[in-house]
């Protein structure tokens, strides 16, 4: 099922404001929406926004909290890590191209210059979004990198019909990101050896959590477990019975 809508707005921050209000059900004012791009606030007119809520075509079995990960498991493969249809060199080079050419799509709509730079790893491909001369695409806190990654996300699951495989990233904010989680993580590790007591990161992105579960799993006498739902997920590190 698809709904539509039509919205008016002084520019286009606040037309888009408008649509979501109108899509979502809810109070103008409940709505916070901030967009960071050259000209966006001299922007006027009409526009129409469309939301499909129609259903994903790769679902997702249930998560459990608190979910503890086996020693044999330590290598992060907990219940939302990794997903267990591995695809082959070709089909991820696929997906990456595919996910490069909406990006593409998105960066003209925008009118940003940018450059797209592909690195394909084992069982994951990494986009980035190089030389856009601004913070736009990455937002506070990474909150409109983390929207793209959605978009981007979704997209690919609906084209290739199994889970994304593809990061985006922006001028190394990711990169940047991981390392600054790493040594977080690497002092949550001290601490629980330390101090015997669990060690709660901040939540983090299903790449991130896997690197984290690496770090952990180096770690003799220690485990780690993701824990909570999406978008708030995160790890615990503790000790190993």
């Amino acid at each position: 099922m698809t709904r539509r809508t039509q919205a008016t707005g002084t520019n286009l921050t606040e037309a888009l404001r408008a649509g979501v209000a109108d899509l979502a059900g809810c109070d103008l004012e409940k709505v916070e929406l901030s967009l960071q791009a050259p000209g966006v606030d001299d922007l006027t007119g009409s526009f129409t926004l469309e939301l499909d809520v129609s259903p994903p075509a790769v679902t997702e079995a249930p998560v459990e909290d608190d979910a503890p990960v086996a020693r044999s498991e330590r290598d992060g493969r907990d219940d939302q890590e990794v997903s267990s249809d591995e695809v082959t060199p070709a089909e991820l080079d696929e997906e990456a191209e595919a996910a490069a050419d909406f990006l593409e799509g998105l960066l003209d709509a925008l009118d940003l210059p940018g450059d797209l730079r592909i690195r394909v790893k084992d069982q994951h491909a990494e986009v980035e979004i190089a030389e856009v001369g601004s913070g736009a695409l990455i937002g506070r806190r990474g909150q409109t990198l983390e929207a793209i990654q959605e978009l981007v996300r979704c997209a690919m699951q609906r084209q290739f019909e199994r889970r994304s495989r593809v990061q985006i990233d922006v001028e190394g904010y990711r990169a940047r990101r991981l390392e600054k989680l790493l040594e977080k993580a690497e002092e949550a590790i001290d601490a629980a050896l330390e101090t015997g007591e669990s060690q709660r990161l901040e939540p983090m992105d299903v790449f991130e959590r896997k690197a984290v579960h690496h770090l952990v799993a180096e770690t003799d006498g220690l485990i780690s477990r993701s824990q909570g739902r999406e978008p708030g997920r995160r790890i615990v590190i503790e000790r190993e019975d």
